[in-house]
């Protein structure tokens, strides 16, 4: 028998042994810690965050007087309608070349370049609607000469004439044709444009008949494209 302790003081005859408040388990003691520590680094990580992330910020709200950031261009640069170019090559084996510019000049075009293999004389010259040159045995795939309006063939200056009808050029002894023509009806943008369009250059001179002036075979043929800027 252990003497115990009782609201009245010592129990010398208690039946019930002594013994001191049980110690925590070493294990729970270490989960215990464990915890707290690993909810402390928690919040210290979501408060203060990663060195490597970016800072926490609040949205900027625009104001009337803030200016709006510009926005990135889209789309196609814009391109310049004042310039036009045509590459000419040869139809079939008739080695004509050259390279034709059509520069807008207030309410006219003009046509300037030089074509080279032709044979000496005058040779029809004229806008066709297609841009094809898929043909390059017979230049047909050019199609026929550009005429929205739905005008009878005629000289560059009638005032009855297909859009493209810009009349004869001529080659020297050499078979070099230096151009320089003008003209108003043609144009670079709008329901006459002929961006997009041929050039066909025949064997023979325009004769003004109809329906298309009787000029022969086609010898060079190429397609006009806006210029770059310049």
């Amino acid at each position: 028998m252990s003497t115990g302790y009782s609201r009245w003081g010592w129990n010398h005859t208690s039946n019930i042994d002594w013994m001191p408040p049980p110690k925590p388990m070493p294990m729970l003691q270490f989960a215990i810690k464990t915890t707290a520590l690993l909810l402390v680094v928690g919040l210290l990580a979501y408060f203060v965050g990663s060195p490597n992330d970016p800072p926490h910020t609040t949205p900027a709200t625009l104001s009337e007087s803030s200016p709006a950031a510009p926005l990135a261009a889209s789309g196609p640069a814009k391109t310049n309608r004042d310039r036009a170019i045509c590459v000419i090559r040869p139809v079939g084996d008739s080695g004509v070349s050259g390279t034709l510019h059509f520069i807008k000049i207030g309410d006219d075009v003009e046509i300037r370049g030089v074509i080279e293999g032709l044979t000496p004389g005058k040779h029809g010259f004229h806008i066709h609607e297609f841009g094809d040159l898929s043909d390059a045995k017979t230049g047909k795939s050019a199609g026929g000469h550009f005429n929205p309006t739905n005008q009878p063939h005629g000289r560059q200056d009638a005032k009855q004439r297909h859009v493209g009808d810009l009349g004869n050029i001529e080659a020297d002894k050499d078979g070099k044709a230096n151009i320089k023509i003008r003209d108003n009806v043609i144009e670079l943008e709008g329901a006459n444009s002929i961006i997009g369009l041929s050039v066909v250059i025949h064997a023979d001179a325009d004769k003004f008949t109809q329906p298309v002036g009787d000029a022969g075979a086609r010898v060079a043929f190429g397609l006009i494209g806006v210029a770059a800027s310049q």
